[in-house]
């Protein structure tokens, strides 16, 4: 019943369009002269050349379309080789340990065995951001100093 409703809604469609096309066409039928390039004219009637207009449209816009389809079509197939080389991938892969597990390894490990293994840059990085948060606490007690002396 809901595709009978659709083809009625797109015949009616249909029906509206070529009405105003052919009663645009009757209420502009006088010619006019075009001139082109060389010294070249000719008479054409307004709505021939509105009509040749949209046409015109319609066949860069069609072209356009086509070529954006393609250019999808041809991205679509590279994801998917790119795709099926890392399933495969995964698949040759050894066997590691979930995250879960890993997260649960590194709970049992005593704290000591856990500050060794950090790495250089990182433990700088946490020096010196424990050395600014020290830096920030120590500048909002001297603020509050301050205001507290104000009044």
């Amino acid at each position: 019943m809901g595709s009978y409703f659709k083809l009625l809604f797109k015949l009616l469609l249909l029906l509206i369009v070529v009405v105003v096309l052919v009663t645009f066409g009757i209420e502009n039928n006088e010619t006019i002269k075009l001139n082109y390039y060389f010294q070249m004219s000719s008479m054409q009637p307004i709505w021939g050349i509105v009509y040749a207009s949209i046409l015109i449209g319609i066949f860069i816009g069609v072209l356009v379309g086509i070529s954006i389809q393609f250019a999808q079509r041809k991205k679509l197939k590279e994801l998917q080789k790119e795709n099926r080389d890392l399933k495969a991938k995964v698949a040759e892969a050894p066997e590691e340990k979930s995250v879960e597990e890993s997260v649960v390894e590194e709970k049992e490990t005593p704290q000591e065995e856990t500050a060794e293994v950090k790495y250089e840059p990182e433990a700088k990085k946490e020096e010196e951001a424990e050395e600014e948060e020290g830096e920030k606490e120590e500048e909002e007690e001297e603020k509050k100093e301050e205001n507290e002396t104000r009044f």
